[in-house]
């Protein structure tokens, strides 16, 4: 594998697309506060008054940011790829396109939010955590690599000078 092939925006895009593979396990995507009565999520009981939870747990979020976390693994995979010497380039708006699938995907789930599914013996308070927000940032991260690399492969769409070359 060799680095010194990418472009600073497919490096870019990969650093940010491992951020969001990694955060994806950590169980700061958000809280439910419980107070007076039981919660289950997914089937389990809870007995804590508070409970952090991440992105894969069993009924809580949706698949927009689920898709989106699958989308930065590809981005991850198309970066590693390319990094190993691929017979042909990936082409330059493909990145664009994985990072503004992604940061929509994740918007859309900031916008909806979590949601329980399961039964509410109380009253219950569902917040939406900071790696939900991390992860929308980290998606616009691998959008803007995207963009890099699509300005480092000399397709700045109409950019450059309307002087003719010299002659």
């Amino acid at each position: 594998m060799d680095i010194k092939r990418l472009t600073r925006g497919e490096m870019i895009a990969g650093v940010a697309g491992i951020a969001l593979i990694v955060i994806t396990v950590i169980p700061l995507w958000g809280s439910v506060s419980v107070g007076g009565g039981g919660l289950s999520i997914g089937g389990q009981g809870l007995s804590e008054p508070d409970y952090s939870f991440g992105l894969w747990e069993a009924g809580v979020f949706g698949i927009l940011p689920k898709l989106a976390g699958f989308v930065g693994l590809f981005t991850v995979i198309l970066v590693l790829v390319q990094a190993t010497g691929a017979t042909r380039p990936i082409p330059p708006v493909t990145y664009l396109g994985l990072g503004l699938t992604a940061t929509l995907l994740m918007l859309m789930g900031v916008a909806v939010g979590p949601s329980l599914q399961g039964g509410l013996g109380g009253v219950v308070k569902l917040t939406r955590g900071p790696l939900l927000y991390a992860g929308a940032v980290l998606c616009a991260v691998i959008l803007f690599g995207g963009w890099l690399h699509l300005r480092g492969e000399d397709t700045d769409f109409g950019n450059r000078s309307a002087a003719p070359p010299p002659m």
